[in-house]
Parts: C-alpha cells; sequence; structure tokens
C-alpha cells in the first residue's frame, strides 16, 4: 500500500460495515465502519513505523486490525445501549 494512506483505508471500511451488518442496523454498520477505519489506521501506522514493506503481510494486517477495531466498536455500542440496572 505504500505511501498511499487513503486507497489502505478503503479494507477498513469494508471490513467494518460487514462487521457491522452482521450484528444489524444502520447504527451498527456506522459504529463497524468507524472502528475498523481506526484499526486500519492502527495496523497501517504500525507497518509504517516498523518499515516492513508492502507485501500481503500488510493487507493481512490492516484486515485484521479492521476486524478488531470493528468489532471493539460494535461492542461497545451494544453495551451503550443496554438499560443501565440498578
Amino acid at each position: 500500500m505504500g505511501d498511499h494512506f487513503w486507497p489502505a483505508m478503503y479494507p477498513g471500511l469494508i471490513v467494518g460495515v460487514m462487521v457491522g451488518l452482521a450484528y444489524g442496523g444502520w447504527l451498527a454498520s456506522a459504529a463497524g465502519a468507524f472502528g475498523g477505519l481506526v484499526g486500519a489506521v492502527a495496523a497501517y501506522n504500525l507497518f509504517a513505523l516498523t518499515g516492513l514493506g508492502n507485501d500481503i503481510a500488510q493487507l493481512i494486517a490492516l484486515i485484521a486490525g479492521a476486524a478488531f477495531g470493528a468489532y471493539a466498536a460494535v461492542n461497545a455500542l451494544t453495551k451503550l445501549q443496554q438499560p443501565r440496572r440498578p
């Protein structure tokens, strides 16, 4: 993905929306897209800081980071939507 930041974020958005759609609803999809984007940015920066090359490992890390970020965002959203128990 090299020095092309935004094209490298598309897998994060796609994976994030797919995770959000698995939980259902537009709010979960938006949270998944946000979490996927954050996870992809974190993975991209990790690879940029370590100086590892442009290969399939970077794409796998982007997808894994996006999936983790999307799952964490959707999980946080579902916890926020649950009613509080006294």
